[in-house]
């Protein structure tokens, strides 16, 4: 049991090496940069927080009514508009790229383990790795392609 214990503790301290690559690699230190402009960035501050409002705006309006709603389609394009808007903003598009090259990165490392284990377990494997994600972005405004946050 004790050597159990010893390559699991093993195992553990391999991923928290490579996590710790991963967070000193170039891509990283180009998404912290790309982040620090977008957090210093008024205009796209302000419209990230009108996006999430617009966005719970629809949300609940979509529920209230249906989807189908006239209320529902005027918060859903009320929404999109600030989206567009917040997709206006050069630095989305170079904060949305240094995040898709780390999203990359990491995707590779699960399929490089997931490859190679599966084999032997059984491993759901995902058609789309991206699929987990919402179009890139980590969802927090609900853009299709992501806003990058």
């Amino acid at each position: 049991m004790n050597a159990a214990v010893d390559q699991r503790s093993h195992i553990l301290d391999k991923a928290l090496h490579l996590a710790h690559m991963l967070t000193q690699s170039e891509e990283m230190q180009r998404f912290r940069q790309a982040e620090d402009k977008i957090n210093r960035h008024a205009d796209a501050q302000a419209l990230m927080f009108v996006v999430r409002a617009k966005r719970n705006a629809y949300s609940q309006t979509s529920l209230r009514h249906g989807y189908e709603h006239p209320k529902s389609d005027k918060a859903k394009q009320e929404y999109d508009d600030v989206l567009e808007r917040i997709a206006q903003i050069p630095l989305i598009d170079e904060f949305k790229e240094a995040q898709e090259e780390v999203n990359d990165i990491v995707q590779g490392v699960l399929q490089t383990i997931v490859n190679t284990i599966a084999p032997d377990v059984p491993v759901e494997k995902s058609e789309d790795p991206s699929a987990s994600s919402s179009g890139g972005g980590c969802g927090s405004c609900g853009s299709a392609g992501g806003c990058g946050r």
